[in-house]
């Protein structure tokens, strides 16, 4: 069933996740599941750092391929802007029998 929604609502009580990065991307029981940390500082050594999860997002995966394809027009755009560069491809080292 493919439904277009007529129109966006807005809420801005609706809560602004922040978060470092994605632990993990699972795919379960037909849903795709992302977990979401945040780096915080430990409080008793400022020394180390701790991952915690600040979030769980699950979508069915219709969801996920529009995510990515924003996800990747976004890339597009920071990489013209120059703020993403190619990866350096490690060098492979030949062999040794």
């Amino acid at each position: 069933m493919d439904q277009r929604a007529e129109k966006i609502i807005d809420r801005p009580d609706a809560p602004e996740i922040f978060c470092d990065g994605a632990l993990a991307i699972s795919f379960r029981q037909d849903v795709l599941r992302l977990t979401l940390y945040s780096d915080r500082v430990d409080a008793g050594d400022s020394q180390n750092v701790n991952r915690v999860v600040v979030g769980q997002l699950a979508m069915p995966p219709a969801g996920f391929v529009e995510l990515y394809n924003q996800m990747t027009a976004a890339m597009a755009r920071l990489t013209q802007a120059g703020k993403v560069h190619e990866a350096e491809k490690p060098v492979q080292q030949p062999l040794v029998e």
